[in-house]
């Protein structure tokens, strides 16, 4: 029997569930548990470990774990056990998030593409002077500050790369690895005040939007549907925000040059959703389980599971693909069996229970999928960023013992608020020079040095 839980209200059902200790056989969802709570929930044992389940009854699922380390490293607790499983896509894709502004506008104006944080302010500024949007409709440059309230390590912001331009690989957790090996705290470099006050500038003269800090995904949507925004940041650049009868009056913009010649971009350890499968005490049988999940990760069910069913009757590649003539060696969907009223670029990617449990290799993918519109379109802002990605991926997998999990969340929520609030103040209202060396120290009495501890200790513990 299935329960499906809205994702919504998930967390609170999860939490409700564990304090009851009435739990399913297992949960499986994209981001149903976080590497943290595996590691809480399964020291616990209200998670059993699958190490030995895999071995014996998950050939497949073995494999992976035997040929990638990086998701055998995804997926370890410290301690050793396998608690959760992370759901995998690797489309080969290497960076997240692409800035993408407004070429129609560009040319009207006879600007270039910006290539320099200089060239940027100027091009939103001649934005906003000639009001290309017209009747004072122009939003130069717009994004979300924060895409929730839920101040946690999953958090998503779109205005990272812009930090990145002074020097900084700004994260959402302000940790990231440099690309020497050296683990730094990103809100306490001199480059991140100097991105703060570039940022303030532009707020100050009317080229970011007000609205940032308020904001929700619909109405940003809103407005660049309506050809009011100038520059804003998405996945890739043919995407629902932008919708398609406009699209070509975007383009993507390269990493910008900062003032001292600093020019790269975010590595994303892309494709990958922890806490996808996991199983707990309750489970009669664990060993059925976790036969039926390796059963849909052989390469050809696990292709059909991420993309869809080729044929009622069961999987025959013969049919149901067919060599592509632009990417030789890999196959594409067979449009011959392609229903008349079915658009090209949905033949036949329709998943039949949602790809959540499903681990897709890059090989797998690179065997079966030749094309499809989005993933051609995210491999092509992909290439354009390539060129300056940092060595080590915003999203690297830390791994914290019980005991560290417990201090980390002493430490964070504070610590990121204040980071939060404060970086919300300096952007809307200035003033981060005169305040800079009092708001060190306070990072320090919130437990900046701890922190840094905790994730050092995490990261050293991946190299062992």
């Amino acid at each position: 029997v299935w329960d499906m839980t809205p994702q919504a209200s998930w967390k609170e059902k999860k939490n409700l569930m564990i304090a009851s200790g009435e739990l399913p056989d297992g949960i499986m969802g994209p981001l149903s548990i976080t590497a943290d709570e595996a590691q809480l929930l399964g020291g616990q044992g209200i998670l059993i470990p699958l190490e030995n389940l895999i071995a014996e009854y998950a050939p497949n699922i073995q494999h992976i774990l035997d040929t990638d380390p990086t998701y055998r490293a995804q997926v370890t607790s410290p301690d050793g056990h396998i608690y959760a499983l992370t759901a995998m896509q690797d489309m080969g894709f290497d960076s997240l998030s692409v800035s993408i502004i407004n070429k129609t506008w560009l040319d009207e104006l006879g600007l270039p593409v910006p290539s320099t944080t200089d060239e940027f302010y100027e091009a939103l500024k001649a934005f906003k002077e000639n009001d290309m949007a017209g009747n004072g409709r122009t939003i130069p440059f717009s994004f979300l500050y924060q895409e929730s309230a839920d101040l946690n390590r999953e958090v998503k912001r779109e205005f990272e790369w812009i930090f990145l331009a002074f020097g900084v690989p700004e994260t959402p957790t302000h940790i990231i690895i440099e690309d020497d090996g050296e683990l730094i705290f990103t809100a306490s470099q001199e480059g991140y005040k100097e991105a703060i006050k570039y940022l303030h500038k532009l707020y100050s003269e009317g080229l970011i939007d007000p609205e940032i800090f308020s904001q929700d995904r619909t109405l940003l949507t809103n407005k660049i549907r309506q050809m009011n925004v100038g520059c804003y940041t998405d996945y890739r650049l043919e995407s629902s925000m932008a919708s398609e009868e406009i699209q070509d009056n975007f383009v993507i913009m390269p990493p910008l040059k900062g003032p001292d010649g600093d020019q790269r971009w975010l590595r994303a350890k892309a494709g990958m959703s922890d806490g996808a499968f996991a199983l707990t005490s309750a489970c009669k049988h664990p060993e059925i389980a976790i036969r039926w999940l390796d059963n849909i990760n052989t390469p050809e069910n696990s292709i059909q599971m991420l993309y869809g069913m080729f044929k009622e009757e069961g999987w025959n590649k013969s049919e149901a693909l067919v060599p592509s003539a632009d990417y030789p060696g890999k196959w594409t969907s067979n449009t011959d069996l392609r229903p008349a009223d079915v658009n090209p670029s949905d033949w036949p990617w329709s998943a039949p229970i949602g790809s959540s449990p499903v681990i897709v290799p890059h090989e797998v993918i690179d065997e079966y999928i030749a094309e499809r519109a989005n993933n051609v379109a995210k491999e092509r802002a992909c290439a354009i960023y390539r060129p300056y990605l940092t060595e080590y991926p915003y999203n690297y997998p830390f791994r914290f013992t019980l005991e560290e999990i417990d201090e980390l969340n002493i430490i964070q929520t504070d610590l990121l608020n204040y980071v939060y609030q404060t970086v919300a103040t300096w952007i809307a209202d200035g003033g981060v020079d005169e305040v800079w060396d009092d708001y060190l120290v306070q990072l320090d009495n919130l437990g900046l040095q701890d922190y840094l501890r905790l994730y050092q200790q995490a990261y050293e513990r991946t190299l062992q």
